[in-house]
């Protein structure tokens, strides 16, 4: 059914919506005109503004759908496994730059589940900003994560590491000065390594995974 069917089944006009995602009559035709350009953030808020279910409506594989075209070839369709579950969930307002924090990830928290054969249970997928690890990382691509303790942490390897006061880094960590301090290196050589004390930092997850979105 499309964006049009169910907002006429709801009896809900198209200046209505309009003001309700703060767009313009004319942005509102235009989605509705081509579905595949809607900006996620507002599809999910159309959703929500129809009163939808959104898990039961839009996937990873939305996601890619209305960020160009892809071809991920292994979501299920409605985000569940064959015993009706999420295996995953993918959280498409948060960046690795800003706002990651695990105990952030509640029901305000916008969370899509999903499903991802062959890919192990409990992985949460965030988005990647900025270039410091370009070509290894690059801004637009989808990290799947997984957090482990600070004392499995392997030298040399990529983390996504939370800081108490809120920053969020997507680096390389490796050995630092002693054994109270690491450095946090960067992939792109126009970012310099810095060393950070361990006591900083909160959380630290490892990328279990990388889905890339090629635009054709």
């Amino acid at each position: 059914m499309t964006i049009k069917e169910l907002r006429e089944r709801k009896n809900i006009s198209q200046s209505t919506l309009a003001k309700k995602l703060k767009v313009s009559l004319r942005t509102v035709q235009n989605y509705e005109a081509d579905q595949n350009k809607i900006p996620l953030d507002k599809l999910s808020k159309i959703y929500r503004e129809l009163e939808l279910d959104l898990p039961d409506c839009l996937s990873l594989e939305d996601f890619f759908i209305h960020n160009e075209k892809t071809t991920p070839g292994f979501i299920y369709p409605n985000g569940l496994d064959d015993n009706n579950k999420p295996t995953s969930y993918y959280y498409p307002n948060v960046m690795v730059a800003a706002g990651l924090d695990k105990e952030m990830i509640n029901d305000e928290l916008q969370k899509v589940p999903i499903n991802i054969p062959n890919w192990e249970k409990g992985i949460d997928f965030v988005n990647v900003y900025g270039d410091s690890m370009y070509p290894k990382f690059c801004s637009g691509e989808i990290i799947g994560i997984k957090e482990v303790e600070l004392q499995y942490v392997n030298f040399g390897h990529a983390y996504v590491i939370v800081f108490k006061d809120g920053q969020v880094f997507l680096k390389y960590i490796k050995k630092g000065s002693d054994n109270l301090n690491w450095v946090l290196d960067s992939e792109n050589p126009k970012y310099e390594p810095q060393e950070y004390k361990i006591n900083q930092i909160k959380k630290v997850f490892i990328i279990k995974g990388v889905i890339t979105k090629t635009t054709m």
